[in-house]
């Protein structure tokens, strides 16, 4: 455990230097407050925009307070959010391999286990911190331009929200370990992403088991107070893959980055 919160300092370390703790928080808190802010003064945007062609009348819809949180789920977070996170994470393992940061760890009588859990946590920590304070802006301009949410369903489908969170920060983790580019590891990472993101629009039996599906639980939670059926197993699979990524980037780490004995 010595060893753990050694490997957990430097994360911060890395974390602060590279300023990852100031610009991952800025960069939700813009996408928390996108989403009420153009809601609101959509009609006014419209206006300034010149209005609809003549002839063309759309009435928008009637937008809750609750609609505002959900899109700032949806539209910002799981879209510019993923992405965000995915080059955020992109170069965490590689390029302790490349300038042979991980070799030396591993000489210092810290596991590999250990090296993979800091990163895990250091990493989660930060994507946490950032979510929730992208979702905390959310909340306050929505409560002040439409109407108070109840916090406990924001906090409850934030909670959700994040094991999704996880499942990303862990992928890319993964991908990390196994590829030897930066590059590589996000466009594997976004392609895998963005292929369960997409699937969650086929409506079929298969969502229970697609992590990606979480996030329409999170909306769901936030919207009416209650997750959609099957949440138990979708988190069930999310968490128990989350578990055998982090198995398989250590199987495979050990045996190319292990020291010779």
């Amino acid at each position: 455990m010595n060893h753990l919160s050694v490997l957990l300092k430097k994360e911060w370390l890395e974390a602060s230097r590279s300023y990852k703790l100031l610009w991952f928080p800025v960069v939700f808190m813009f996408l928390g407050i996108i989403q009420p802010l153009s809601s609101y003064y959509l009609p006014q945007i419209l206006e300034l925009a010149g209005g609809l062609p003549e002839g063309v009348n759309i009435a928008l819809p009637q937008i809750t307070a609750e609609d505002v949180l959900a899109s700032t789920v949806t539209n910002q977070f799981d879209q510019l959010g993923l992405l965000v996170i995915v080059i955020g994470m992109m170069s965490i393992v590689v390029s302790d391999k490349d300038n042979g940061m991980l070799t030396f760890i591993l000489t210092r009588n810290a596991s590999l286990g250990e090296y993979l859990l800091g990163k895990w946590i250091g990493q989660a920590a930060i994507v946490a911190g950032a979510v929730a304070t992208g979702m905390l802006i959310a909340g306050l301009y929505t409560s002040y331009l439409y109407s108070f949410v109840p916090l406990s369903r924001i906090v409850a489908g934030l909670g959700v929200y994040y094991t999704w969170c996880l499942f990303m920060v862990t992928l890319t983790l993964l991908m990390g370990s196994l590829l030897s580019r930066s590059s590589g590891v996000a466009v594997v990472s976004l392609f895998v992403l963005i292929f369960l993101k997409v699937a969650t629009a086929l409506g079929s039996g298969f969502q229970i088991m697609n992590p990606a599906h979480l996030t329409n639980h999170a909306v769901h939670i936030m919207i009416s107070g209650s997750a959609l059926p099957h949440f138990m197993t979708t988190a069930a699979v999310t968490l128990l893959l989350i578990v055998v990524f982090l198995i398989l980037s250590h199987f495979y780490l050990s045996r190319k980055e292990l020291p010779a004995s």
